[in-house]
């Protein structure tokens, strides 16, 4: 296992003491665990719903955007049905 020398400011020194103090535990064990809390693998799915929540993004689960593309064939399509009569007709 390798050593991590770090610096830190009074104030910051002694916070940590008191939270070592209170778990009961080392310093070094408290840094360990700290990062390996913040080093560990994340869940794509929480982190995509966490970036959603910061940026006030619509969860596309919930919101369902609906598109009437029936309508739109339907519509494309009476379209061209007219244009195809309307060059029949003028050849004629």
């Amino acid at each position: 296992m390798s050593a991590l020398s770090i610096r830190l400011d009074p104030e910051l020194e002694r916070r940590l003491d008191l939270e070592v103090a209170r778990l009961n535990t080392t310093r070094s064990r408290f840094v360990q665990d700290l990062l390996r809390e913040a080093l560990a693998a994340k869940n794509p799915v929480l982190l995509l719903q966490e970036a959603r929540a910061e940026y006030k993004l619509p969860d596309p689960a919930k919101k369902r955007t609906r598109t009437d593309r029936s309508t739109q064939v339907k519509a494309l399509a009476r379209d061209a049905v007219k244009r195809k009569l309307a060059i029949g007709k003028s050849s004629t």
